[in-house]
């Protein structure tokens, strides 16, 4: 069985322009998540059984991304605003069994909830997402089988915001992450620049800590340090403007058909 662990980014925000390129400590921010997955699956990408790819829209502000072709990662650019589908050319053009999805704006997305991910795949499960880690710090999983039956009929949508939607929850195997911390001022999250702000503070607060830091230890800095009073304000806001656009998408692929 051969997986993609497929890191879904664009740099066409109008937020916080060219996000994911952002420096840190000498690095665009989208180097660390790629450098802690590979510090993760080394084995695994070692023998080949997994592949780490940016899956980006076809834009050539996106090309962008090929600066970090040696940080472990390719980039595949497919459909410009159906995320499921271009997951879908990616694991057709990658030759995959199976895929660990993980957002691009989530600068420390657990790998121990990626591996859990991994692992259940690899157990026969069609369907996953974690569940009870902080906002930004889960992440889900599927066959390639299970996205290519739940894009039927949804070819032709705009599928960007909350595009997980169409794959249900009836099938969903649910992992939930123990941990003790639920609080939901927690953001990990890259949308504003209040949370550039926020990454950029607490990676140089980690230091080479960042690429093997488990779940814990960087919670455990945001809470002690209260870090996460430096993008707590614009939470509101995030969900204001994330289900104003989810509404927008939905009316938009109505009127297709």
């Amino acid at each position: 069985m051969r997986t993609g662990i497929f890191i879904t980014a664009r740099l066409g925000s109008t937020r916080l322009e060219k996000k994911h390129l952002l420096p840190v400590n000498g690095h665009p921010l989208l180097y660390f998540l790629i450098s802690r997955i590979v510090r993760e699956f080394e084995k695994e990408i070692n023998t080949n059984e997994i592949c780490i790819v940016i899956v980006t829209s076809d834009e050539p502000d996106n090309r962008r991304f090929e600066d970090l072709s040696n940080s472990g990662a390719t980039v595949f650019y497919g459909s410009p605003n159906n995320i499921p589908l271009r997951h879908l050319q990616a694991a057709k053009a990658h030759m995959l069994d199976a895929v660990v999805a993980v957002d691009g704006d989530d600068i420390l997305c657990s790998t121990r909830g990626m591996r859990a991910v991994y692992d259940a795949l690899i157990k026969g499960a069609s369907y996953i997402k974690t569940s009870n880690l902080p906002f930004g710090m889960n992440s889900a999983g599927y066959t390639l089988g299970f996205v290519e039956s739940a894009l039927n009929g949804h070819h032709e949508e705009s599928l960007e915001t909350g595009w997980g939607r169409i794959f249900g929850t009836e099938n969903m195997l649910d992992i939930h992450i123990p941990f003790p911390v639920t609080d939901n001022a927690l953001r990990f999250t890259l949308d504003y620049d209040e949370d550039y702000r926020f990454f950029k503070t607490l990676i140089e607060a980690l230091g080479d800590r960042v690429f093997t830091a488990c779940d814990e230890e960087i919670i455990g800095l945001v809470m002690d340090k209260g870090l996460y009073t430096i993008n707590e304000p614009i939470a509101k806001q995030y969900w204001e403007n994330f289900y104003e656009e989810q509404e927008r998408e939905i009316r938009r692929s109505k009127d297709k058909f």
